[in-house]
C-alpha cells in the first residue's frame, strides 16, 4: 500500500476541510494529534497494523480556518486564514477482516452481516478521538462530522454505516457529545470489553504493593517477589529487534496454550514486522535462567508519551520453575521500569482480568460506538457484560457493574 500525497476533500461543514492519505506519515500533524491518546493511535503502530494487507486504510485530518479556538493545537494557523489541523481519524474498509474482535457481527451476535467502516484502527483494542486541545463540543463535532463524511465518501458501499470499537467511556462520551452538537445523527453505544491499567505511584513498586486493597493481596505480592528472587532468575531489559528469533517461539507457546493456531514461524514474522516499525519505542523484559542464561520468558511493551503499553508475553513452559514469572514480567518489572523512567501509567490491556486486578490493576469499561447498525432493544440482557462480570474478582466486579450501568460518560 503506497502512500499518496494528501489531497483536499470537499467540506460539508465550513470552515472545516479534510485532507486524506493512505498512510499516517503523509500527515506531518498525525503524531502531534495522537500524542495525548493511546499508543495504538500513533503512526508507528497503525503503519505496522496495515502491513498485513487485509484492509484498505484512509487517514484523514481535518483543518479549520476559524481562529476562535485555543491556539494550543497540533499546528499553526487559524487567525491569519491558514488552515489549522484540529482532528484526525483513521478509517478501514475490511470486508475480509481476519480478527473476529474487529468484526461487528462476531462481537455482537444479534447483528446481521453488513459491510461497515471500522474507525479508530483495527488492532490494539484501544482507540480514541484525535483532536487538538481546547475545542468546544460544537467545533469538535464539526471536525468529526467532516471526517466521517469524508470516510463515507471514500467507501460508498458502506452506505454511511460505521462502527468505532474499543473506546474508553470518556472518549465514547466525547465523540457522542461532539457529534450530537454537530447534528450528525444517532450514535449507539455498546459495551465491548474492558482493559486494565496501573497509575504509577511516586514510591514505585513498593508503594503500589502497600496500597493494594486487601491484606491477602499484599501478602501474595510480596511472596511472589520473594519467590522470584530466591529462584535465581533475573530480568534483562532490551529492545525488540535483536531478540525476535528467540521470542517468536515463546509467544507461540502462549498463543497455542490459549487455543490459537499460531506457529513459531508466524509469531516470529509478526514480531519482526513490529520491530521494523516500532523498534525505537520497544521495551523487552527478558527472564533468564541462572545456570545457562537461557531466555525462558519475556514481556514486550511499548513506550508512548508518559505511558508504557504491555503488548504480549511469551514463555518456555517446560523450563519455568514456578517462581511467579508471569507476575514479574507482566506487572512488577514493567512497573519498576515506569517508576525509574518517570512514566505515569502502565497499560496492561485486555484479558487475564483476575490476575491483573489482584496485582493492583484498575479496570475500565470499553465501548463500541456505531451509526447505521441496529441498537439492542431496551432491557435486552447483555451477555458480554455478564461474562466480564463473571471473570472479575468480587471487589472489581461491583465497581465494574456500577461503571457500566449508565453507559459511557
Amino acid at each position: 500500500m503506497s502512500a499518496m500525497a494528501p489531497h483536499p476533500h470537499t467540506p460539508t461543514r465550513a470552515p472545516v476541510t479534510v485532507r486524506a492519505a493512505d498512510s499516517p506519515r503523509a500527515h506531518r500533524e498525525w503524531d502531534l494529534l495522537a500524542a495525548p491518546t493511546s499508543f495504538y493511535c500513533g503512526a508507528p503502530w497503525l503503519e505496522f497494523s496495515d502491513t498485513d494487507h487485509v484492509a484498505e486504510a484512509r487517514y484523514l485530518v481535518a483543518a479549520s480556518t476559524d481562529g476562535t479556538e485555543s491556539t494550543a493545537s497540533a499546528g499553526s494557523g487559524g487567525d491569519d486564514g491558514t488552515a489549522r489541523p484540529v482532528a484526525g481519524l483513521v478509517a478501514h474498509w475490511s470486508p475480509r477482516e481476519n480478527n473476529e474482535r474487529y468484526v461487528p457481527e462476531r462481537v455482537f451476535p444479534d447483528l446481521d452481516r453488513a459491510d461497515v467502516l471500522t474507525l479508530g484502527g483495527r488492532r490494539g483494542y484501544l482507540s480514541g478521538p484525535l483532536a487538538a486541545p481546547g475545542l468546544t463540543p460544537a467545533r469538535r463535532g464539526a471536525a468529526l462530522g467532516a471526517l466521517l463524511d469524508a470516510a463515507a465518501a471514500w467507501r460508498p458501499a458502506a452506505q454511511g454505516r460505521w462502527w468505532w470499537p474499543y473506546l474508553t467511556g470518556e472518549d465514547a462520551g466525547t465523540v457522542r457529545t461532539a457529534l450530537s452538537a454537530a447534528g450528525h445523527g444517532a450514535v449507539a453505544a455498546r459495551l465491548i470489553g474492558a482493559d486494565c491499567s496501573i497509575a504509577v505511584p511516586e514510591g514505585g513498586l513498593d508503594a503500589h504493593i502497600a496500597a493494594l486493597t486487601a491484606k491477602q493481596r499484599r501478602t501474595n505480592a510480596r511472596r511472589e517477589l520473594r519467590a522470584f528472587t530466591e529462584s535465581g532468575l533475573r530480568i534483562v531489559r532490551a529492545t525488540l529487534a535483536e531478540h525476535v528469533d528467540t521470542l517468536g517461539p515463546l509467544l507461540a507457546n502462549v498463543q497455542q496454550r490459549y487455543g490459537h493456531d499460531h506457529s513459531a514461524e508466524q509469531m516470529t514474522s509478526l514480531l519482526r514486522r513490529q520491530a521494523e516499525h516500532l523498534q525505537d519505542s520497544s521495551v523487552v523484559f527478558l527472564c533468564r535462567t541462572p545456570d545457562d542464561d537461557r531466555t525462558i520468558g519475556f514481556c514486550l511493551a511499548y513506550r508512548h508519551g508518559r505511558s508504557l503499553a504491555v503488548r504480549v508475553v511469551g514463555f518456555d513452559y517446560d523450563r519455568l520453575p514456578g517462581a511467579a514469572e508471569y507476575a514479574q514480567l507482566a506487572v512488577y518489572e514493567p512497573l519498576r521500569y515506569c517508576h525509574e523512567s518517570g512514566l505515569d501509567r502502565l497499560e496492561l490491556g485486555m484479558e487475564s482480568f483476575e490476575a491483573k486486578c489482584r496485582r493492583g490493576a484498575a479496570l475500565r469499561p470499553l465501548w463500541a460506538l456505531s451509526h447505521g447498525l441496529p441498537a439492542p432493544a431496551p432491557g435486552t440482557p447483555d451477555a458480554r457484560r455478564d461474562a466480564l462480570l463473571a471473570a472479575l474478582p468480587a471487589y472489581e466486579a461491583e465497581l465494574f457493574r456500577t461503571a457500566t450501568e449508565a453507559g459511557p460518560a
